[in-house]
């Protein structure tokens, strides 16, 4: 039964944002030590998950015309959720193999999410209402750190909680997002408090 009160396409972003949520409180278990090294293929299993949820949003959101949270989505699947899921496991049977890799590719790739997010907060800042924004803000503010662990410049032991407690704080801001899209579409109202952009 539809919610939209109309014909057409639905707004995906609040299952967009559960993935993302599910995905950075992981994170934050993983980057704080709140569970070990044997969890990491479950852990990477989850995000690929993810991935699954986030490219169907990513190419709805294309289609409804939205191409800020559809670009984003699209490769945030790819990217954030398929290849550090697939990265995750693989680490985890390189560790146990003894295989032999050089991380800090995945250091240089980081860099290049870091800096392409970090460009693009205006466009969230004016596109996006203010909770999902707020959610992106701290998970921004952690990729420097992720990116300067898997580069070998930053201490695991130091950075990690730091980064780690920042993608706890995005995951539980995405929760609020989504709980609040979700309700708000479903009354046709305001429900929960939802302000606009904070760019006009």
């Amino acid at each position: 039964m539809s919610d939209q009160h109309g014909a057409g396409w639905a707004n995906p972003m609040p299952a967009g944002f559960t993935a993302l949520a599910i995905a950075v409180i992981i994170f934050y278990a993983v980057l704080t030590g709140k569970v070990g090294k044997e969890a990491m293929p479950i852990a990477g299993i989850w995000l690929i998950g993810g991935f699954f949820v986030q490219v169907i949003v990513g190419v709805i959101e294309l289609r409804l015309g939205n191409s800020s949270g559809g670009n984003t989505f699209t490769w945030f699947s790819a990217y954030f959720m398929l290849v550090t899921g697939s990265l995750w496991i693989f680490q985890y049977f390189a560790g146990v193999y003894g295989w032999k890799f050089d991380p800090r590719i995945t250091g240089w790739a980081w860099l290049t999410i870091t800096l392409i997010l970090w460009m693009e907060i205006p466009m969230f800042a004016k596109s996006m209402p203010l909770a999902p924004f707020a959610a992106i803000v701290p998970m921004c503010l952690a990729l420097p750190f992720i990116t300067g662990i898997y580069m070998g410049f930053l201490d695991h032991h130091t950075y990690a909680p730091i980064a780690g407690n920042l993608a706890g704080l995005c995951g539980v801001l995405a929760i609020y997002a989504t709980a609040a899209m979700q309700t708000n579409m479903v009354f046709g109202r305001q429900v929960l408090p939802f302000p606009g952009p904070i760019i006009k």
